[in-house]
């Protein structure tokens, strides 16, 4: 296999896994926030246990929080997925080959 056509299927696979960790990440952010709409909205209100009648304000702010964490992030967390670096030893430089 030629290096040309195996950087091609390298790149091929980065992709694959950046769209992968987008579809997860919007799947997790839906989902937080269609429950923290929920929660905010009172949907349902008539059905919730005492607990959760009590607890529905530090429930929608932690909600709330990560939905921006997530929502913030996205980027750097859809990068580490799909462009993994191996970590180097004390005193190397990881751009460097060979010895440090």
């Amino acid at each position: 296999m030629s290096k040309k056509h195996r950087h091609s299927r390298v790149r091929e696979d980065r992709k694959q896994k950046a769209r992968t960790t987008k579809r997860r990440l919007i799947l997790a952010i839906g989902i937080l926030a269609a429950v923290l709409a929920l929660l905010i909205f009172r949907a349902g209100a008539a059905w919730w246990p005492a607990w959760l009648a009590n607890a529905r304000v530090l429930i929608m702010g932690i909600l709330g929080f990560l939905v921006l964490f997530l929502g913030l992030l996205s980027p750097i967390i859809i990068e580490v997925s799909s462009n993994p670096r191996t970590l180097s030893g004390p005193g190397k430089n990881p751009y460097q080959g060979g010895e440090g």
